[in-house]
């Protein structure tokens, strides 16, 4: 591997790895602290805010690193429209809050929502300077938002916890975590933008830009409004336990993702017009993304459940047994992810959209009529949704590539096979040998089992050549 490659690797890992350090941290402590019916209060203002910070950051950041020509002109354009959306967002975010306070009755929801809407302007901005420095592969730059603008954001939340302030922890950390990574990434980029905004620019970025942002929106909204949905009907602290379990997993997938997708979309971008070469580069890819990634599931599904209660005690178990159901997804979500990736190099994006609008209709008609009254529930309904479209998605993800639905998963079958091997031993042998004494015993003896199988059974289904593990035969 190239130095350059290697330093990309490194610096998008090293802002995975601080963001989950941090995400993970704020959350634990936050939640230990302020108890579910508070963090459930908290997390559905961050749930608002969230939903319009993807919209706002992502309308141009992505279209910016797709476009085949890009010129200083076209990127002050974007500059000065994604400023205007982040505008107008902070106002509907201003504005929400008395929808939120009668839904959920608490008044609190007002003046939360008014804090979380000064930072979506800078938020704006800075989505324009992460799509150039993406492009520059500049992964130095955007690695230190991360460290700064969620560091800060996390010591808020836990200082805010630590004082009592309840529901208000959680918010602080989003406020202020946004705010301090945008106008971070704003300071390091050393780019000034023009005092001239061109409507053909943004037109042409828009072409990209709307259909990529409405397929990410209607991901973040499916959450979003499930949030909401669920917490109308369940109650705060089945929503706050729910949204324990999907910071216990997606805290982990988004971030891990997020670096993905900086990394591999430049990359597939430049093989946008060669379908052999795109194919070649997503096989590389996905050879390397099950490598690391499907054991870090099977880990997680081993710790999952015993870590949970241990750290934030029994009032939260429930959020641990609903975590391993969103852990399968999230590794059939990895696998596809290099496919889906290719699917916007090709400026193919509106074909996602419908499968995202039908997932996300799926999923909030589940939880209307089957009305799930604990956390468990509520995240089967979510996999079950996920599961209804997953025909669509590899149907969209073959046509990209010019291949049939499974072609594009064939290079993950090896490690595929290796941690389902390495799980099922993991779950048997300390089961059959009985002589675990603590939740920290049991989860050491699954997960050195995990590693051990695992690494054995790796080495036959590699050497077997399947999916071409070291070439790239089509």
């Amino acid at each position: 591997m190239k130095a350059a490659s290697v330093r990309s690797v490194f610096w998008a890992g090293t802002e995975a790895a601080v963001s989950a350090v941090l995400s993970f941290l704020g959350a634990f402590v936050i939640a230990r602290l302020i108890g579910p019916s508070e963090f459930g209060i908290g997390a559905a203002a961050v749930a608002v805010h969230v939903l319009l910070w993807v919209t706002v950051n992502a309308l141009f950041s992505d279209a910016l690193v797709q476009c085949a020509a890009l010129d200083d002109g076209m990127a002050s354009s974007a500059f000065w429209g994604s400023s205007l959306v982040g505008l107008l967002a902070a106002a509907a975010q201003a504005g929400c809050g008395w929808a939120l306070a009668v839904a959920l009755h608490d008044s609190r929801l007002v003046p939360m929502c008014l804090l979380l809407a000064p930072p979506l302007p800078l938020v704006g901005a800075g989505g324009v300077v992460q799509g150039l420095l993406t492009r520059r592969r500049a992964y130095r730059a955007l690695a230190g938002r991360a460290v700064i603008g969620q560091g800060l954001g996390t010591l808020a939340g836990v200082v805010a916890a630590l004082s009592g302030a309840g529901a208000w922890a959680p918010v602080l950390q989003q406020a202020v975590g946004s705010g301090a990574g945008a106008l971070t990434l704003l300071l390091r980029a050393r780019w000034r933008p023009r005092a001239a905004c061109r409507r053909t620019d943004i037109v042409t970025l828009l072409r990209v830009g709307l259909p990529l942002t409405a397929s990410t929106l209607v991901l973040a909204a499916r959450y979003r409004l499930f949030a909401l949905l669920l917490g109308g009907t369940a109650g705060p602290s089945v929503l706050g336990e729910t949204h324990m379990a999907f910071r216990l997993v997606d805290t982990v997938r988004e971030l891990s993702s997020t670096a993905l997708w900086r990394l591999t979309l430049p990359v597939l971008s430049e093989h946008q017009a060669d379908i052999p070469a795109l194919r070649a580069a997503c096989d590389r890819m996905l050879r390397w993304i099950s490598l690391a990634m499907l054991p870090l599931c099977g880990l997680m599904a081993l710790a999952v459940g015993p870590f949970t209660a241990r750290v934030l005690g029994r009032a939260w178990m429930s959020a641990g047994a609903a975590a391993e159901p969103l852990i399968a997804l999230m590794a059939v979500l990895c696998v596809m992810f290099p496919a889906g990736v290719a699917v916007v190099a090709r400026g193919q994006i509106g074909r996602a959209v419908g499968g995202n609008l039908a997932c996300a209709v799926t999923t909030l008609a589940g939880v209307a009529i089957l009305r799930p009254g604990n956390a468990t529930q509520a995240a089967l309904v979510w996999v079950a949704a996920q599961l209804v479209v997953l025909p669509y998605s590899l149907w969209i993800n073959g046509r990209a590539l010019g291949t049939g639905m499974l072609r594009p998963l064939r290079a993950a079958l090896p490690m595929l096979c290796a941690t389902g091997v390495a799980l099922a031993g993991a779950i048997t042998v300390p089961a059959l040998a009985a002589a675990h004494g603590g939740w920290m015993t049991l989860v050491m003896e699954r997960l050195g089992v995990f590693l051990v199988i695992g690494g054995l059974a790796l080495v036959p289904l590699t050497r077997s050549g399947a999916a071409g593990w070291t070439g790239t035969r089509q």
